[in-house]
């Protein structure tokens, strides 16, 4: 019952659509308003020699009321065309194959409704394209295989809904491409396959929606490429394969919602990464090229990001990561020619708790098994740089990272000690305070055997020697030691050379633990200052 209404929908069409159009934009608004269900039809029209004497053609502040709208394959001809704050109502329209010439077209202010809006295969002639402040519906707006010759295309405050926007293998011209403050909705934004030619792309403070946005294949020639305090939403953003010459590509002070972020074997000149906001998202960069300076900078929101793939790039010029970052970045066979700072790079390994088993694991576990061999690349990459406290960093995480899956049980007990009581030789006041601590202790276990001897043990008569004892033990390389711990034990136990088999107990194993954690201060002091 619908396709025949549509069918039998009356068309004004051909000359008797001229002769209205000409008589003005009143009338033409008039009779539209009494009519607003019919379809309008201008297909194959030269307007060529429908000019005002300024060689001007206007259809600005037109209505077109909820009907179809039919321009494909018109001639416009030479000189400005002005659809400005034209009313396309909620009908499809279709400017597919339609010839624009050398001049100005604006269609700054209009508004397309919930049909679909066709311009594939438009040739826009020499001179600017403005759609700035345009409104779409929810329909599907198709500019695929469009040319847009010289001259600026406009975008900017344009308001998309939540259909799908296709500008696939359409070709740019060397003026400035400006999608500033445009508005995306929840549809896939398809910029697959352009040609750009050598200016700015500019996408400044542009918003993405939930749906897929992709340039992948595209060429962007010599062009700058902005994202400056562009917004997405929960999307797939696919830069892949992307080639851009001399220009740079900028994601500075960008937001990121749930997304993945695709860079999969770009050839880019220069990029600049550096997002304010990223939530769970995936980086994916396997075998990105990059000419020029590569900088990937995370702010501290950045922990829930999941994924940082940079296996098989190459970098040609400097790269700098930083930021606080909740997963290892991939640089497993990334290959570089300059300087790769990674000084202010702070990795968070994820680990998660096993289930029961045998041997039973102790602590959490890395839950990706190549985070090993990634941390152990950065460490390399620090190392080369004479980067030794980020070094001391990877390493650490590389070992906590091998512990259960690739060191054996007893290794990774051993390697858990080491990591508590020093942080893997990073920290100094752990082990400090261990040595302290047992000097401490010990000093009080001899006070205590010898209260049977003396007054009770917690009386100040023998604390003094107790504490002599203790540091004698804990600093058994001192020259006066011996002479202390003899004059000490004769004191306590009567006795310097047969105290007793607790008190040998005692003092062996206070020489074995302050000689290890004598030797983690050491350790630490050494990393610090890189003795």
């Amino acid at each position: 019952m619908t396709e025949e209404v549509e069918q039998e929908r009356p068309t004004l069409k051909g000359e008797a659509a001229l002769r209205l159009w000409r008589r003005g934009r009143y009338a033409w608004n008039s009779w539209i308003d009494q009519h607003p269900g019919w379809d309008i039809a201008f297909s194959y029209i030269n307007f060529s020699s429908e000019r005002d004497v300024e060689g001007n053609l206007s259809f600005s502040g037109y209505h077109f009321g909820v009907g179809d709208i039919n321009f494909s394959l018109a001639n416009f001809g030479e000189g400005n065309v002005d659809f400005s704050g034209a009313d396309f109502g909620n009908g499809n329209v279709d400017f597919s194959g339609t010839t624009f010439g050398k001049g100005e077209v604006t269609f700054s202010g209009a508004a397309f409704g919930n049909g679909n809006v066709n311009f594939s295969y438009v040739n826009f002639g020499e001179g600017g394209v403005n759609f700035s402040n345009t409104t779409f519906g929810k329909g599907y707006v198709d500019f695929s295989k469009a040319t847009f010759s010289e001259g600026n295309l406009d975008f900017s405050g344009a308001a998309f809904d939540d259909g799908n926007v296709d500008f696939s293998e359409a070709t740019f011209g060397k003026g400035d491409v400006d999608f500033s403050m445009a508005i995306f909705g929840n549809g896939d934004v398809n910029f697959q396959g352009i040609t750009f030619g050598s200016s700015n792309v500019l996408f400044v403070g542009t918003h993405f929606g939930d749906g897929i946005v992709t340039f992948s294949w595209s060429n962007f020639g010599s062009s700058n490429v902005v994202f400056t305090w562009a917004t997405f939403g929960k999307c797939k953003l696919f830069f892949s394969e992307v080639t851009v010459g001399n220009g740079e590509v900028k994601f500075d002070m960008t937001s990121f919602g749930n997304s993945t972020i695709a860079f999969d074997k770009a050839n880019l000149e220069k990029l600049t990464f550096s997002p304010t906001k990223i939530e769970t998202s995936y980086i994916e960069a396997e075998g990105l090229s990059i000419k020029g300076r590569a900088i990937f900078s995370f702010a501290t929101n950045a922990a829930l990001l999941k994924s940082f793939n940079l296996h098989s790039a190459s970098f040609d010029g400097p790269l700098t990561i930083t930021g606080d970052i909740s997963t290892i970045p991939d640089l497993r066979a990334a290959r570089y020619s300059h300087q790769v700072d990674l000084s202010e790079l702070n990795v968070k390994l994820p680990r998660v708790w096993q289930g029961f088993g045998w041997p039973p694991k102790l602590s959490r576990v890395a839950k990706a098994p190549q985070d090993g061999a990634r941390l152990r690349r950065l460490k390399e990459i620090a190392e080369t740089n004479k980067d030794h406290q980020a070094a001391l960093r990877f390493s650490a995480d590389e070992n906590r990272a091998r512990r259960w899956i690739e060191t054996s049980w007893l290794g990774s007990v051993l390697d858990m000690a080491f990591s508590a009581f020093s942080d893997y030789g990073q920290s100094i006041l752990r082990p400090f305070v261990c040595l302290f601590a047992i000097f401490i202790g010990w000093a009080g276990f001899y006070k205590s055997i010898a209260a049977s001897t003396l007054t009770a043990w917690w009386e100040g008569c023998g604390w003094a020697q107790a504490f002599i004892l203790s540091a004698s033990n804990s600093l058994p390389f001192l020259p006066q030691s011996r002479d202390l711990r003899a004059a000490a034990l004769e004191t306590l136990y009567g006795t310097a050379t047969n105290p007793g088999s607790w008190v040998n107990a005692l003092m062996i194993s206070q020489g074995v633990l302050s000689f290890v954690f004598l030797f983690l201060i050491g350790l630490g002091l050494r990393n610090r200052f890189r003795l």
